[in-house]
């Protein structure tokens, strides 16, 4: 026979397991949402340190920069905590345009 220690324990594992899964189908749920609005609406963005770091890593020689590549697999781009834009990304992103204001 279970005792209700043993029984409180398994009920708040259920527990703990269904909230789980009811927030994880809420953030799908939510995730969909933004990307229908995105589709709709093009988001822009006012703020990318892209080309302050093609300055500081690649002193200015654009040439050097590739845009299409992952840039969390190249270094430096990879070890920089403010490097986070390369096409991949704003695509995934859903990213419609890119502005630099100053």
């Amino acid at each position: 026979m279970i005792n209700p220690c043993e029984r409180r324990s398994v009920a708040c594992l259920l527990l703990a397991i269904i909230a789980v899964v009811a927030a994880a189908s809420y953030d799908r749920e939510r995730l969909e949402i933004a990307k229908q609005i995105l589709e709709e609406v093009p988001l822009t963005d006012g703020h990318n340190d892209l080309p302050w770091n093609i300055r500081k890593f690649l002193r200015n020689q654009i040439n050097e920069f590739e845009l299409n590549t992952d840039l969390t697999m190249v270094e430096p781009w990879s070890i920089s905590k403010y490097s986070h834009t390369d096409l991949p990304r704003l695509k995934t992103g859903m990213v419609g345009a890119q502005v630099r204001i100053k």
